[in-house]
């Protein structure tokens, strides 16, 4: 039975069109697109790439991806302060009804890695809504380390939580007195994966010799068939539409 994840915009932008949330399948960056199912290695063997790695293609297009909905123009004073610029009256007056971005104040965060860093926050135009006993996992688009933004992981409790979940992320170009940065809508700012909440223990076991017979038994029948093997064996296939 398919379950229902429900994206609820909160907010009436008058001038625009809003870019919605997507499944993430559907933002497969070029560099993956682009990339060969197979290359030579090093002792000249050709070998799959990552674009045959299903565990990779499996996270990379996991649950849906939220999207600036608008057109978004930062810079940063020399004093750390953030500026949004505007780029005619109409996008004034959307950014000023509902201020797409704030600044998150580094005092939240006192002896984190992130102290000193610019962080910020995108104010979220959707409320989403998750099924009884789904959260929702907040967290970077996945393997996607060219874009320069960087969003604060948090799980959610969306299924009760009635309120919109806003992102704070880093932004790595963004710079005190540098340039200001374009964020163009559709811009991916977090991915959002639906997980299932249980409860769970941890069974931990030493060098067990029926464990260690079934991996070396399971391994033999993987070198024999090795070819495609977990995305033909192993695989369920996940569907976010």
């Amino acid at each position: 039975m398919k379950k229902v994840i429900e994206f609820h915009l909160i907010h009436d932008f008058k001038h625009q069109y809003i870019v919605p949330p997507m499944p993430s399948k559907k933002l497969l960056p070029e560099w993956l697109k682009k990339m060969p199912t197979h290359n030579t290695s090093k002792d000249n063997k050709i070998d799959p790439t990552i674009k045959k790695c299903i565990p990779v293609l499996d996270a990379m297009t996991a649950g849906y991806t939220i999207l600036t909905h608008m057109d978004i123009v930062l810079s940063l004073r020399e004093d750390r302060q953030l500026d949004v610029i505007y780029l005619d009256e109409n996008h004034k007056e959307d950014m000023l009804k509902h201020p797409p971005i704030e600044q998150h104040g580094t005092w939240q965060v006192p002896g984190s890695p992130f102290e000193h860093m610019n962080i910020l926050k995108y104010m979220n135009p959707w409320r989403i809504s998750t099924p009884p006993n789904y959260s929702l996992l907040f967290l970077p688009p996945l393997n996607r380390f060219e874009l320069p933004i960087i969003s604060l992981a948090g799980l959610v409790d969306t299924d009760s939580f009635k309120n919109v979940v806003n992102i704070p992320f880093l932004h790595t170009e963004l710079t005190p007195g540098g340039e200001p940065i374009l964020l163009p809508a559709g811009t991916p700012m977090c991915q959002v994966i639906p997980i299932q909440r249980a409860d769970w223990i941890e069974n931990i076991t030493n060098l067990d010799a029926v464990e260690l017979r079934s991996v070396k038994n399971y391994r033999t029948i993987m070198d024999a068939d090795r070819t495609d093997w977990y995305k033909r064996k192993v695989h369920t296939k996940k569907n976010f539409s």
